[in-house]
């Protein structure tokens, strides 16, 4: 089977930019692979799939295996990923990225066959998937708490025993450290509460009672409707309410 060069340059391109597409959206967050890393990956997972369908080509007395070279990308792709994974006291990040990496790499090894249409519509939806704004949208009861406490003296456990008291999964909380002055430490809180509503004031009351912690405000509140398109449809189909006779 005979590949023409510019087949292949047109592959190693559209590569090039799928990776950059994804690569694009995580160097927005000051991921630990951002750009160049994505396209690097995108880059090479092509080029071997190319070399494993036709740079054996030579070798007719051989029975050759297209997807062993493949293979090779999926499992080694992991050690990549390892490499953006932190791990502190509070979270753990890096997951995400890890997952685009993968992800990448898999658009790449399709990009590589061309596999043009799957590529295409792959880095859509992972770009989408990505994309802050659309997570937003859907999970409409994202809150953000900014916590001011004595220095030393911020208990976290007493903090998660309070969320979990009003049943929020502490796994879903992302802390930062956002400032220190006058022995006060200020650090924000984004609890992620999806599809269901929860009682900020009481949560925000039970957090001031505990021992070193000087302050609790919400901001950032969302107001976004789940769905709000096709509510806004429903309402239409209805009508408007006739007055009852």
């Amino acid at each position: 089977m005979y590949i023409s060069e510019y087949e292949i340059a047109l592959r190693l391109f559209l590569a090039c930019v799928f990776g950059g597409i994804v690569g694009f959206e995580r160097e927005r967050n000051d991921s630990p692979a951002g750009f160049r890393t994505h396209i690097l990956v995108s880059l090479g997972s092509a080029l071997i799939m190319i070399l494993s369908m036709y740079g054996f080509n030579d070798f007719t007395t051989l029975t050759k295996d297209p997807a062993r070279l493949a293979a090779q990308v999926v499992s080694g792709i992991g050690f990549l990923g390892a490499g953006t994974i932190l791990r502190d006291k509070t979270s753990i990040k890096g997951l995400t990225t890890a997952a685009s990496l993968w992800v990448v790499a898999a658009i790449g090894l399709a990009a590589g066959a061309g596999f043009y249409f799957a590529s295409t519509f792959v880095t859509l939806l992972v770009f989408l998937t990505l994309e802050r704004s659309v997570e937003t949208y859907f999970f409409r009861n994202s809150q953000t708490l900014k916590i001011v406490a004595i220095n030393g003296t911020c208990r976290v456990k007493e903090i998660n025993k309070v969320l979990e008291a009003h049943s929020i999964v502490p796994q879903n909380i992302s802390m930062k450290l956002l400032k220190e002055e006058n022995n006060k430490t200020t650090i924000e809180y984004i609890l992620r509460t999806p599809f269901r509503k929860i009682n900020m004031d009481q949560i925000i009351e039970d957090i001031n009672e505990i021992d070193g912690i000087f302050s609790t405000e919400q901001e950032g509140k969302s107001d976004r409707e789940f769905f709000p398109f096709f509510r806004r449809l429903f309402r239409r189909t209805k009508g408007p309410n006739k007055p009852s006779m």
